[in-house]
């Protein structure tokens, strides 16, 4: 980004006023105005909140909390930032009501692809519930697909969090392979704080096995084709691993229009189904969007309307979004977009609220 366009983007923070509040703050928060470049990113400092520019690419500064280029968002977190940052989407309606998520978690920017989306979150239990999507796998000219039940299982009759329960069967031109069952697939990884030195287990489909990698183990392997880690199910390619392995969710345009009552009624029964349904002719269709992991975020696959032409923000969506100080809390709502184009929405209109 150009000093010119840094100072032409400063120069947006300029709304209006609302009634009695200071200029450009509702009770939403204070208005923010971003051009966002595409490709490159833009920085965003949220208490204030105004657009910086850190030093160098902003990968190893803290002075931002959220950056945009093009149609990613991400958080000073994980892989793209050093800093304790992180989000969450939450319900608008449940924001304008004074409800927010008492979470014990954010997402933080991760590797992620074909599989960001496998669950819903209900944020009042704190449960996540799997969506039962298909999954196509692609490998070495090899198709698998796989269906994820649950992410709870049971030791010594007291639930456990972090055990998978799913299906996995290769899909061959003259039908399906047998289906394999996995039972508490152990994703514990130590528990909820995951730390680099405990394995957690990954598949290899060909070979019809179960590794426990841990993640600088599954980074320089190319033995695995899916590795769970808490609620973080990765492929190995491009960011998730050395290998060449790709995937897709076969119902990725539903996720933004499934009610969590819905998703969360639904069985291996019931969904056996669609599982069946996904055939050779399915999994190698040219339209599969096929790919290895890339930095996933909480805004990844939930920021847009999947129905919008032009693209345009999600309907009813607001994000709980943690500064990179680890402590800040604030509330983001995407108002709308101004010139979008196929690579970037151009100016985006958002709303920025502390909360903490």
């Amino acid at each position: 980004m150009t000093k010119a366009s840094v100072a032409a983007a400063l120069l947006l923070l300029t709304p209006a006023c609302s009634g009695g509040s200071s200029p450009g703050t509702t009770d939403d928060g204070t208005l923010l105005e971003v051009d966002v470049p595409a490709p490159g990113r833009v920085f965003l400092r949220l208490a204030t909140p105004e657009i910086v520019v850190p030093a160098g690419d902003g990968s190893a500064s803290t002075d931002w909390d959220l950056a945009l280029s093009g149609y990613d968002v991400f958080t000073n977190s994980g892989l793209s930032g050093p800093g304790d940052g992180g989000a969450l989407p939450i319900g608008l309606e449940d924001y304008r009501a004074g409800e927010l998520p008492d979470t014990p978690f954010l997402l933080t920017d991760d590797s992620g692809g074909a599989f960001s989306r496998w669950y819903a979150y209900d944020g009042e239990a704190h449960v996540a519930y799997s969506r039962y999507h298909v999954h196509a796998i692609a490998h070495e000219g090899r198709y698998w697909k796989l269906q994820i039940f649950s992410f709870y299982g049971e030791v010594n009759g007291s639930p456990v969090t972090g055990l998978y329960q799913l299906r996995y069967a290769e899909v061959l031109p003259d039908g399906p392979g047998p289906t394999v069952d996995i039972q508490d697939l152990d994703a514990t990884a130590g528990g909820i704080d995951a730390v680099e030195t405990e394995p957690s287990a990954c598949l290899d489909l060909a070979g019809n096995r179960q590794l426990m990698l841990t993640p600088g183990e599954a980074r320089a392997s190319t033995d695995w084709n899916v590795c769970f880690r808490r609620t973080l199910v990765s492929v190995n390619g491009e960011l998730g691993g050395p290998g060449t392995t790709r995937a897709a969710d076969l119902q990725e345009g539903a996720s933004a229009s499934e009610e969590l009552a819905e998703v969360k009624a639904r069985t291996a029964a019931s969904e056996q189904a669609r599982f069946d349904a996904a055939d050779h002719a399915t999994v190698t269709a040219p339209a599969v969007p096929y790919r290895g992991d890339h930095i996933a975020t909480a805004f990844t696959g939930r920021w847009l309307d999947p129905g919008a032409t032009p693209p345009a923000p999600a309907k009813d969506a607001a994000w709980l979004v943690q500064g990179a100080d680890g402590v800040s809390r604030f509330v983001v709502v995407i108002e709308r977009f101004e010139g979008a184009t196929e690579e970037s929405p151009g100016r985006v209109i958002m709303r920025v609220k502390q909360v903490e």
